[in-house]
């Protein structure tokens, strides 16, 4: 189960973890009524779906020479604007695949000056059964290109749940973001929490990017993009609250009702099988014999 951004930041907040002040939005008078909640005199408008690559799409409705899904403002009449713009119109991005989801809500948070910028993921490490930290001194919005063309700049660092967090966990997340003094301090503490976060809440994957140096030196979660284990929802009504069935697809969403494990795909033959073993070799011989699987 996946949420938005305004609702991974409030969680990992409840942790510790430190994050600019931000409102979510239905609205465009919600999203102006937010901007006058914060200090200023930058904000930052965020579309909210249940996607990456937000900064870099694009908006059908609004031809290729508009701004993205993410935009900075400095006066309540541009995030007017920009929320007029995003609010019930279609955010194509990397990740949407060409039909984008429509956009039904907003993030307006306080603006922030960065002078660098790094990536951080939590996940599981299925080969070694441990809590693995994924660390980059190149954060931001090519990180994809990063992990393509130089995976030697992304380091990762397994955690033993047996022993839990360890003080040499976090100074070598603190080496890997090459930060000294007080700062790898703060990356120390930052993981630390986002560690307890991931545990807490029974997390499959909690990705910040960017963790951001502020011009002030503090290092703050500037984006944030959690999903839960749904086995473990059990444990978690609270979390169950948080979901957005409207971000899901349709016949995913109902087979769910079913506890049926389906997922849509591209193709044109459809597949029930009872194991996922089964499951991947049968799509296996269907693309063998050219033709794609459905499901």
């Amino acid at each position: 189960m996946n949420i938005h951004e305004y609702q991974a930041k409030e969680l990992l907040a409840k942790f510790g973890v430190p994050v600019p002040a931000g409102f979510s939005a239905m609205t465009v008078d919600e999203a102006v009524e937010a901007s006058s909640k914060l200090p200023g005199p930058l904000y930052v408008v965020k579309a909210q779906i249940h996607a990456g690559g937000r900064g870099k799409g694009k908006f059908k409705e609004l031809g290729p020479d508009a701004k993205g899904g993410v935009r900075l403002a400095k006066t309540a009449d541009e995030v007017r604007a920009h929320a007029t713009d995003m609010l019930g119109n279609t955010l194509v991005t990397i990740q949407t695949g060409e039909a984008g989801k429509q956009v039904n809500r907003l993030y307006v948070t306080d603006g922030v000056d960065i002078a660098k910028e790094f990536y951080l993921a939590l996940l599981v490490n299925r080969a070694t059964g441990r809590v693995s930290m994924v660390a980059s001194t190149e954060g931001g919005m090519d990180i994809e290109t990063v992990a393509h063309d130089t995976p030697e700049r992304i380091h990762s660092i397994d955690i033993d749940t047996a022993t839990g967090f360890m003080p040499h966990h976090g100074r070598a997340v603190a080496a890997a973001l090459e930060l000294t003094g007080d700062l790898a301090k703060q990356a120390a503490s930052v993981a630390s929490k986002l560690y307890d976060a991931f545990l807490g809440t029974d997390a499959e994957q909690i990705e910040i990017n960017p963790l951001a140096v502020t011009d002030d030196g503090k290092l703050v979660v500037l984006d944030a993009k959690v999903g839960f284990d749904g086995n473990a929802m059990f444990r978690h009504k609270d979390l169950m609250d948080l979901r957005d069935t409207t971000e899901e697809d349709t016949m995913e969403l109902e087979a769910s009702k079913y506890d049926l494990a389906y997922i849509k795909l591209d193709g044109d033959i459809g597949c029930m099988v009872n194991g996922a073993g089964l499951a991947m070799a049968t799509m296996d011989i269907i693309k063998l014999n050219g033709m794609f699987p459905a499901n």
